[in-house]
């Protein structure tokens, strides 16, 4: 097999069309959409390319973004530390002290296990998952009876 090595004058162009050649769907169509002779180099490409595309870069997740998590009108609370758990679980680098500060935010307000966590705040995850477990049992036992 014969190797020819690509002129160095020719170097840039090549890099450009091969990374054409790396694209498919959306940023395929994107660059065909650019005028043409409008790229002056290969970081110029590179740079229109994250320029078009930077928006739908995934982010890490952090604890703090627990705070979103609610707990809605009717929502009973066996669904809201479920909904909470889930969410917890997908960020890598959890910190506890704010999960469990985020944990009593996104509780409704007035209901006796918000008003106990106030009155007797717990020092850590596990302390407020046990609370918690006795108040889903309380709530659902208002509900059958």
């Amino acid at each position: 097999m014969e190797i020819n090595p690509i002129p160095q004058n020719l170097m840039e162009a090549c890099v450009c069309k091969g990374f054409s050649s790396t694209l498919t769907g959306a940023a395929l169509k994107w660059l065909l959409s650019v005028p043409p002779f409008s790229i002056k180099s290969f970081a110029h490409l590179v740079n229109l390319f994250n320029n078009q595309f930077s928006c739908s870069e995934s982010f890490e997740r952090l604890t703090s973004d627990l705070y979103r998590v609610t707990q809605g009108n009717d929502e009973t609370l066996r669904d809201f530390v479920g909904k909470f758990s889930k969410e917890a679980l997908e960020i890598p680098k959890l910190d506890i002290t704010t999960v469990v500060q985020d944990f009593k935010m996104g509780l409704k307000k007035d209901t006796p296990f918000n008003e106990d966590l106030i009155v007797n705040p717990c020092r850590n995850l596990d302390e407020e998952r046990n609370k918690a477990l006795r108040f889903i049992r309380l709530e659902e036992d208002m509900v059958i009876q």
